[in-house]
């Protein structure tokens, strides 16, 4: 649960730096950190439950 609330905020933070028209380098890290945040999620989700 933790996971997906850090993932629902980094989501919030992205479509804020969008719609303010931030740095586009920064827009990119955002979205690449979202990205891996959300593969990351997956794969722990995905071995967790392939454990059990």
């Amino acid at each position: 649960m933790t996971r997906l609330i850090a993932i629902v905020v980094l989501g919030v933070l992205a479509l804020l730096f969008v719609r303010y028209n931030t740095n586009e380098k920064i827009q990119k890290w955002v979205v690449i950190v979202l990205l891996g945040a959300f593969a990351t999620y997956t794969g722990v989700l995905m071995i967790s439950e392939l454990i059990r």
